[in-house]
This record gives C-alpha cells, structure tokens and sequence, in this order.
C-alpha cells in the first residue's frame, strides 16, 4: 500500500440521471451523497480488510489510486450484512465510519444506484 494524502470518496447517485452523469464527470455534488475518507480512515479499512472484504464479495477492485463501483443490489446487500457483523468489534470511531459506509450502501439499494469508489 502507497501512503498517499489524495483526496478519497465514496459516493452514491442519488438517481439514475445522477448516475450515469457521473459516469461522465458530470454530476454535480447536489446529485451524490458523498463521504469522504481520510487518510487515517483508509488506513483503518486497509489493515483490517475492510477493503478486501468489499472487493472480494463486490468482485472489483479499489485500492490506492483505484477507483470502481458496485451496483449489483445482491453483492451491495451482502456487504451491508458482513459491515453490520463486524463493525461491533471495532472502536466507536471505526465502528461509526463503518456505519456511515454501511448507509450509502443502503442509499444505494433503496434509489437503485450503485456505489462508487475513488481512491
């Protein structure tokens, strides 16, 4: 993993039209529910396979200077399961971020977006 100060986000359509313009670079931030992720964040879901678990189930690949989505509702609601079982192991600072994580991928499935990352 690169140690990097770039600016990372996670970010939900909030619509179809959201989507497919950010598809473009053309959405604007009032048409996206966005989080971003800090430096000592990405660390945090790096080292406990926060990441690797939503690539593995999400089969995609988002990393240091990757980017990528999620939008099958199946793979979305099984990564929302395995978050929810483990966000109580970690502290209330991790196990909050996880649940703000876990919120866009329920925004995700309830306006029938994706989710995506740019890392």
């Amino acid at each position: 993993m690169i140690k990097s100060m770039r600016n990372r986000v996670i970010t939900v359509p909030k619509d179809k039209a959201a989507e497919k313009l950010l598809n473009y670079d053309a959405a604007t931030p009032e048409q996206l529910i966005e989080l971003n992720i800090t430096e000592e964040n990405f660390i945090f879901l790096y080292k406990e396979q926060i990441i690797s678990l939503i690539n593995h189930i999400g089969k995609i690949n988002i990393d240091d200077y990757e980017d990528d989505h999620i939008s099958d509702k199946e793979k979305i609601s099984i990564i929302i399961s395995k978050l929810n079982a483990i966000k109580v192991t970690f502290s209330e600072s991790n196990s909050l971020l996880l649940e703000k994580i876990i919120n866009l991928f329920e925004e995700a499935i309830s306006r029938n977006t994706g989710v995506y990352f740019f890392f």
